[in-house]
């Protein structure tokens, strides 16, 4: 079992961070008409600023899904069928890849039996056919895929299976399919060299993981996270421009908990309790990355009250800041944070969710920006990257106080795509990269490292 220490203290940085990122939310906005079941919305930014969400819509409880769409910044515009419209068939589950496609599940002939389907779009809609992804004679289930590193996993009637998921001119293309783990295992997420699920063992369900330790390619034997014996709505942190964040979250017992991946620590979200709510429910959280070099996550859930369940934001576990932002006598539910788009100074982070209302689901909406740099680093973090600029012909050298080591780091351009990826000897003090092969231009590298991630701006020229 992965080595698990249970955190009950208030470390220096939350305290030292909290109040700066705690940032006012709007009121929230009806996304969606009130005579209809909206759920799983996901949320893409195109051509810089504007953000537009995909999402399940059902026109009655025994109805059929289908995928709907609107654009909701800016000018916003009215909802739309995107794919649809077929009695016999039933969609779900929509996920964006690689930013212009959208992967979704079908039964195309009203069976128990789902493959996964994959479609092209663009601002004006769908660019092309729907294509299979899969064809097989299992059920698919729970698609999940990483927007920036080409990773995706999916559950197929009780077993975990990963894949590399790949451009392939106006299609997409499944390579290196794995199994991961088989029987009674669900709802898989997953990130570059990461992927976990819960698996149900003697009527208990297990947070369990697996992961590739660089170099090597293979996926270690699967392991468990945490055993309770109720554990669901297993989510991975969202950040900007889409990149999976490096914790994991989830609802056990009425409490909700996180972990940090890499380090494999564990702690209660829901402690120290929030006056008033006495289950919590449905976690989600985002990364707020180059807010400070520290990158604090935020945190929404929904917080019940008696027969009220309404949706809070959190900064830091350990953080007193809480806010309501829904605040009303209504059933809030399955909160969903993502990014929205920004400009050079700061950026939107969009909370979604479901509110009942008259037995029917209506998706709802609340932002906030935060603003690039808005914090100073503690001196904890102070790493120094040398030089910056580099040259064509350099290295650059990462260079930390004693007390720290850095395990890997990761080069992006300003677009979100990896560009190089290393991992270190945690035992040195001086760390080289080789950045003779990256073209000129702005990137950013995050570093991770025993107390934590670094992010910094990159300059090659």
């Amino acid at each position: 079992m992965k080595k698990a220490i249970i955190i009950s203290i208030v470390i220096f940085i939350a305290i030292s961070v909290k109040s700066q990122v705690y940032e006012t939310w709007s009121a929230p906005i009806a996304l969606t008409d009130s005579s209809s079941f909206n759920s799983n919305p996901e949320v893409v930014v195109l051509n810089a600023n504007e953000s537009y969400m995909f999402y399940e819509k059902k026109q009655s409880q025994s109805g059929n899904r289908e995928i709907w769409w609107e654009k909701i910044s800016g000018s916003m515009s009215d909802e739309q069928m995107l794919i649809g419209g077929y009695p016999e068939a039933d969609y779900r589950n929509p996920k964006i890849v690689n930013y212009n496609f959208l992967v979704f599940e079908c039964n195309a002939t009203n069976n128990d039996q789902y493959d996964l389907f994959g479609v092209k779009f663009d601002e004006n809609g769908l660019v092309g056919n729907s294509f299979k992804l899969t064809n097989t004679d299992y059920d698919e289930n729970s698609f999940y895929g990483e927007s920036y590193s080409g990773i995706c996993c999916w559950e197929s009637e009780g077993d975990i299976i990963v894949a590399n998921i790949q451009n392939s001119q106006d299609t997409l293309q499944l390579t290196n399919i794995e199994i991961i783990d088989t029987v009674n295992c669900f709802d898989p997420v997953c990130k570059d060299g990461f992927i976990s699920w819960r698996k149900v063992e003697d009527n208990e369900s297990h947070i369990y993981y697996s992961e590739i330790d660089w170099p090597s390619t293979e996926w270690s034997a699967p392991d468990t996270i945490f055993q309770t014996n109720d554990n669901i709505n297993l989510s991975l942190s969202k950040s900007l421009y889409g990149f999976e964040g490096r914790n994991l979250c989830w609802q056990g017992s009425g409490k909700i908990y996180f972990s940090d991946t890499p380090n494999g620590y564990i702690a209660e979200i829901s402690s120290p309790e929030i006056l008033g709510i006495d289950n919590y429910y449905e976690p989600t959280a985002f990364n707020l990355e180059f807010i400070t070099d520290y990158s604090p996550e935020l945190y929404s859930f929904a917080g019940e009250a008696g027969p009220i369940r309404d949706i809070y934001i959190k900064v830091e576990m350990f953080s007193d800041d809480v806010i309501n932002i829904t605040d009303d006598t209504l059933i809030n539910k399955n909160p969903k944070l993502f990014y929205g788009g920004g400009n050079s100074y700061s950026y939107n982070v969009h909370n979604i969710w479901q509110t009942e209302i008259n037995d029917f689901d209506v998706l709802y909406m609340s932002m906030a920006s935060y603003l690039f740099g808005a914090i100073k680093e503690n001196d904890a973090f102070r790493l120094e990257i040398s030089p910056n600029p580099v040259s064509n012909n350099q290295n650059i050298t990462i260079s930390s106080p004693e007390n720290i080591s850095i395990y890997s780091a990761q080069i992006y351009s300003v677009s979100g795509e990896l560009i190089l990826k290393t991992g270190f000897d945690s035992h040195s003090s001086n760390y080289e990269i080789n950045m003779r092969n990256t073209l000129p231009g702005v990137y950013f590298i995050k570093i991770q490292t025993s107390k934590g991630e670094v992010t910094r701006k990159l300059i090659k020229k």
